[in-house]
């Protein structure tokens, strides 16, 4: 009895692996950008001098975010 339930589950996992005898689909190529790779420049911020007014540190301010507005503009032009 033993002996037959053995074979029954063999010849059952044959058959099952005979469906699987078909090939997987090829993988879809990776599209490559023909684009020209954008050179990055480094981003420096602003040196600071002391700031005594608030008219210094608006201006600190000021030149900071001009800074960082033109390092982002550059990593997105990268991204896209």
């Amino acid at each position: 009895m033993m002996n037959r339930l053995l074979t029954i589950c063999a010849l059952l996992c044959l058959l099952t692996l005979a469906a699987c005898t078909s090939a997987p689909p090829p993988p879809t190529p990776v599209h490559i950008d023909s684009r020209p790779a954008r050179p990055l420049t480094l981003c420096t911020l602003p040196a600071r001098p002391t700031l005594v007014t608030n008219d210094d540190w608006r201006r600190a301010v000021d030149d900071l975010e001009d800074e960082l507005l033109s390092c982002s503009v550059q990593v997105k032009n990268c991204i896209e």
